[in-house]
């Protein structure tokens, strides 16, 4: 497994607050970069679209707390991956990071590491703008 790691963000509303909204799957696409997202689809705890010029995504909520909210891909086709948010608790707010955990062997990992890195700094961007 390579992982992939977002940088920390800072934000003004709780931890728990923050939780609730990203472990609901339709709330996603608020915070997915609009201009490369098409064919969104919710079903329950799942959702799936496509990256414009990549892939299709299929994504499951596979669990949540206060701390972390995870999603695991229901396809092996790019590859079978999670999507890892975490929330630490501040005394004015709380911060978030997401890591991105892929079954790609370490070759296909060098070449995944600046658009994944890239991608998940623009969801931590998109929530802190969100709770900002």
């Amino acid at each position: 497994m390579t992982s992939f790691n977002s940088d920390i963000y800072s934000l003004s509303a709780k931890q728990v607050e923050v939780s609730q909204f990203l472990s609901q799957p339709a709330n996603l696409h608020e915070i997915l970069p609009q201009d490369r997202i098409e064919n969104w689809k919710v079903d329950g705890d799942q959702c799936s679209f496509k990256i414009k010029g990549l892939a299709d995504i299929a994504l499951k909520l596979e669990s949540t707390s206060d701390s972390q909210v995870i999603y695991a891909s229901t396809s092996n086709k790019p590859f079978s991956f999670k999507l890892i948010i975490v929330l630490d608790a501040k005394d004015d707010g709380s911060t978030i990071s997401a890591k991105f955990d892929a079954d790609v062997n370490s070759f296909m990992g060098m070449m995944l590491k600046t658009p994944l890195t890239n991608f998940l700094n623009s969801l931590g961007e998109s929530i802190n703008r969100k709770y900002s």
